[in-house]
């Protein structure tokens, strides 16, 4: 205790101020108040609740409500404090029955202010850098509530903005709270141990290491003599993270410098299993039921390489690929993929049978943008469905030159949260055979992900647009189709095509669709989508949207722990003659 105020004077906040357990989340529904509350300031109720509520079961003695009734007390003194009513006392009525809640007596007094902050420095640092420091501290402006939260998350930054300016070994060297009863104030000293101005040096594996250092070098985020940056370290640990290959990463800044006065970067990492399988299965009452399977070896040859077998069978298609992927040719991220494979496909427009080979070349540019370039040769063979008759096979074999640019803020893949992406894929090829025919193949998609308000919800929202150029005698599948599950759900497979003078479906020339959800995570397991899908494939851009279908839908998912598991049913808002009422769709991932 302070002498003079008869509070207390901190080397860390939280021994005086800080509370355990709080939350902003919302009460479970299991979950009661204990006690209730007499004297509480205004604005707290919510936080309050959410502090106090209990799942423990209700008392059954009074000596048990006693002991309930003073836990409540002392935390919610600790939540007082952290709330900056340093000098709050929270006191249980006296407890003779069981019939009602216990009441606390609270006497917040006045809320503490800041009255000063200060930084007390264990060595200079330099006068821009000292100037950053000096703006931080304004984020707990004088006159400003004294809480926690503000207290100890300047502490934080202040720490984070040595690190983030050549300090690599920047430490807290505590908090000191002086606070005064009779001001009802707080005078606050944060201690900063900035240690050396570090300069990186290359990189080192630790004994035991099983790596490769050439292939590890390019994973690298600095060149050597670059200032130490928080984050240049935390982008390799992601580098690391995502090639696959490591079960344990560890990055450590060495604490003694070089012959050249640099710091080296220190490596521990732990190589992954190299092979693995997988599997999985999707059904609807349009697309039918499949199952694929995958079988991978990764570090091939020691330079990160990957070789992937794939395949699957589903009621419309059935294909087995090889895939040989390069990565970090030259320079991080620079990725070099072979593939080849074969492919049938049965649906209400066309039957084929293909082989292909391709390879493709992709760059990243920063850690959002990528450009890709490739080529690709594919011999089909397609009897396509005209005037309710299977035509003529054509044998066709197809050069093309895919170009993809693609932009991506979003982590989570398999169930994005936040971010945006977009793609930009352009196919020019040529088709010589049974028909010579050249074409040019656009498209364009975007979706972006917004949680509200930090809640359960995600607001998810994808839209899509092709466009054909040529020739409508290259390979069938080269053109545009909707309807399904990976377009307008609700309507059967292609059923939102062109159609000949008897109704067999056709290829268009242009494509859009359109899908919202609103996604909502009940639980760590549980979650339920409400989605709009609309969308059309046409003969051309103008035909595209003059008869655009929307179907409405609802989702469950259930996340077993690798991403949900998915199942929507969808039913068109305009039914017409001889569509079906509903459509099922089950699969793995959000559906965009």
């Amino acid at each position: 205790m302070h002498p003079a105020t008869g509070l207390c004077m901190l080397s860390a906040v939280t021994a005086c101020a800080g509370f355990p357990g709080g939350s902003n989340g919302i009460g479970g529904a299991n979950k009661q108040m204990p006690v209730e509350l007499d004297g509480l300031p205004p604005g707290l109720e919510d936080k309050t609740r959410t502090v106090l509520e209990t799942d423990e079961a209700p008392p059954k003695s009074i000596l048990e409500s006693r002991r309930q009734a003073g836990d409540a007390a002392s935390t919610l003194e600790e939540f007082l404090a952290a709330e900056g009513y340093l000098a709050a006392q929270v006191s249980p009525e006296l407890i003779d029955t069981l019939e009602k809640k216990p009441r606390l007596d609270v006497q917040a007094d006045e809320r503490f202010e800041v009255a000063s902050v200060k930084l007390s420095m264990a060595s200079p640092v330099s006068e821009p850098l000292q100037a950053k420091l000096d703006a931080a501290l304004k984020t707990v402006p004088v006159g400003s509530p004294a809480r926690t939260i503000d207290i100890e998350g300047l502490d934080s930054r202040l720490v984070r903005t040595l690190q983030d300016n050549g300090h690599a070994f920047a430490e807290s060297g505590g908090i000191d709270v002086l606070a005064s009863r009779k001001e009802k104030s707080v005078e606050i000293t944060y201690a900063l141990k900035p240690g050396p101005y570090v300069r990186l040096g290359d990189m080192t594996l630790t004994e035991g290491s099983a790596s490769d250092m050439d292939t590890i070098r390019l994973y690298r985020t600095w060149t050597p003599g670059d200032v130490y940056v928080a984050d240049k370290i935390d982008q390799l640990r992601a580098r690391l993270r995502s090639s696959g290959l490591f079960d344990g990463i560890g990055v450590a800044i060495s604490e003694t410098p070089d012959s050249n006065g640099l710091y080296p970067v220190e490596l521990t990492l732990t190589e992954a299993k190299r092979r693995s399988v997988g599997a999985g299965v999707t059904a609807s009452t349009t697309d039918g039921v499949g199952a694929d399977a995958f079988w991978e070896r990764r570090d091939v040859t020691g330079a990160g390489d990957t070789f992937r077998l794939q395949g699957a069978v589903a009621t419309l298609a059935r294909d087995l690929t090889a895939t040989y992927t390069r990565p970090n040719i030259g320079r991080y991220g620079r990725t070099f993929t072979a593939e080849t494979g074969v492919r049938a496909e049965e649906t209400d427009a066309y039957d084929l049978q293909g082989v292909k080979v391709g390879a493709a070349l992709s760059q990243p540019f920063n850690k959002n943008f990528t450009l890709s370039a490739g080529v690709t040769l594919d011999a089909t063979r397609t009897k396509e469905l005209r005037l309710r008759a299977l035509l003529e096979p054509r044998e066709l074999v197809t050069l093309s030159f895919p170009l993809a640019a693609t932009y991506s803020t979003v982590k989570q893949p398999l169930d994005p949260q936040s971010g945006n992406k977009a793609f930009l894929g352009i196919e020019p090829g040529m088709s010589v055979g049974d028909a010579n025919a050249g074409y040019t193949r656009l498209l364009i998609s975007g979706s972006t992900y917004k949680k509200i308000a930090d809640g359960p919800f995600v607001a998810a929202l994808r839209s899509e647009f092709g466009a054909f150029f040529g020739s409508n005698g290259v390979p069938a599948d080269r053109l545009f189709f909707a309807g399904g599950g990976g377009t307008v759900r609700g309507f059967d497979y292609q059923s939102l095509s062109p159609t000949d003078s008897s109704g067999a479906i056709l290829g268009g020339r242009a494509l859009f669709d359109m899908s919202a959800e609103l996604r909502y995570r009940r639980s760590e397991k549980i979650g339920y989508v409400l989605f709009v899908d609309t969308g059309s494939a046409a003969n051309s851009t103008d035909e595209v949207f003059s008869d655009l279908r929307t179907a409405v839908g609802l989702g469950f998912r259930y996340y077993p722990g690798f991403g949900p598991v998915r199942v929507d049913i969808a039913t068109p808002v305009d039914r017409r003659d001889g569509e079906s009422p509903v459509q099922f769709y089950i699969s793995i991932g959000q559906s965009f």
